[in-house]
């Protein structure tokens, strides 16, 4: 019936929820910024860039005929940033101009239902509003005021320069203008959901649907027990952004703490309120960004991957490091699922951290059972599962009441 138009300035989940759509039978359209397919931009961009977010998962598999690139905003932005170093990452121009080619989209659309991502949606809203269309916000971040409120409680610990805010007063106005307008906002985990519902979201709008991994990439060669045997020190892995909003200073005290006891790698880009700390602390090596394939071999060169986010709504690199069978530490600020909640410790806590290092130090044998564990746990969170339940929360506002 074609009901469903979906639009994006980027990646992110909205390709599995377009297919999701597409495997209903309901898709109209797909709008985003650009997709590696068959007489796209996208395909060359992929190749000149070899930027692999125009790649996304599931992208091969939607008709190519049903997505809609309109890259303007990205190009742009992409020049603006190598014309000028410092250029701010602030999205709000880019993603309003977005915003408003999908908003015309939809004036001459037949669609009942319209579904945009946090930051990119308020006029594609508006104009849905008018057309009698339902929206669906997909909200993938969890606010700003409260990751402000963290980094600054960090810089203040750890003597560091207090970090701009993530996001400006009018990308946050917006953002609150969307949650208003939204019918159903979909969330990737229960800690999401209950940051939304404490900002004054009724929980009845709310749908939470985890995020997924791909099982058949991570999980080449996952058995623990074929990892190399740990001969030294316990091997602690971090890959992310390394900057203080990520909570890598609680990390790095904790490791700290625990003296030749651990090795620490550090994977990602360095922000630049970072490169003080890390003179500070010991690390043993670090490196830049990374392909998905080199980041594997990361998985299987080290012991255990901690996330010490001060703020994550859900942290794919979790599902990821665990579906390739490496055990995990994460926060209570980190929404990806774990398989016990005794991988889960306290946020913005150096001594938390330290402390579950030390189990695995004092019981290595743990690595392997706790890895096969993770693995398992890990395999349920496939992209299929998470289009079933996008299918079905589409099927209640698609569904004629009564």
């Amino acid at each position: 019936m074609d009901s469903i138009v979906l639009g994006y300035s980027g990646v992110h989940q909205i390709i599995q929820l377009a297919l999701a759509a597409q495997e209903m039978g309901e898709l109209e359209s797909l709008h985003c910024s650009l997709l590696d397919a068959p007489g796209k931009l996208g395909w060359l961009i992929a190749k000149v860039m070899k930027s692999p977010s125009a790649s996304p998962l599931g992208g091969a598999e939607l008709n190519p005929r049903k997505v809609h690139e309109f890259s303007a905003p990205f190009l742009m932005g992409k020049i603006a940033g190598r014309l000028s170093p410092s250029h701010s990452g602030e999205q709000l121009g880019a993603n309003r101009w977005f915003d408003a080619h999908v908003a015309r989209v939809l004036r001459r659309s037949a669609a009942r239902l319209f579904v945009g991502a946090e930051s990119c949606a308020l006029l594609s809203f508006k104009e849905a509003k008018k057309q009698g269309i339902r929206c669906i916000l997909d909200c993938p971040g969890i606010s700003a005021a409260f990751l402000d409120e963290q980094a600054r409680q960090a810089a203040r610990e750890f003597h560091l320069n207090i970090p701009p805010s993530s996001n400006s007063a009018q990308m946050q106005e917006r953002k609150r203008d969307e949650l208003e307008l939204a019918d159903r906002i979909f969330c990737c985990s229960e800690l999401q959901k209950n940051h939304l519902v404490s900002e004054g979201v009724s929980v009845e709008r709310i749908r939470v649907n985890p995020l997924w991994t791909n099982v058949g990439f991570w999980g080449q060669h996952a058995d623990p027990q074929t990892r190399p045997a740990r001969s030294g020190p316990l091997r602690v892995l971090y890959a992310g952004g390394i900057s203080l909003r990520k909570g890598v200073p609680y990390l790095l005290e904790a490791t700290q703490k625990l003296h030749r006891e651990v090795t620490v790698t550090l994977a990602g880009s360095i922000a630049p309120d970072m490169q003080t700390l890390l003179s500070r602390y010991r690390v043993d090596q670090t490196y830049p960004y990374l392909p998905k394939e080199k980041l594997r071999e990361l998985f299987r060169a080290h012991d255990v991957l901690v996330m010490p986010t001060l703020g994550d709504s859900f942290g794919f690199v979790v599902l990821e490091a665990m579906a390739a069978g490496l055990p995990v530490i994460a926060t209570s600020h980190c929404g990806a699922p774990l398989p016990d909640e005794s991988w889960r410790v306290q946020a913005a806590s150096a001594e938390a951290i330290a402390e579950r290092l030390s189990y695995f130090i004092e019981q290595p044998d743990r690595l392997a059972a706790d890895g096969a564990l993770g693995a398992g746990f890990a395999a349920r969170f496939t992209p299929s599962r998470f289009r079933e339940r996008a299918c079905g929360f589409f099927r209640e506002l698609l569904t004629p009441p009564g």
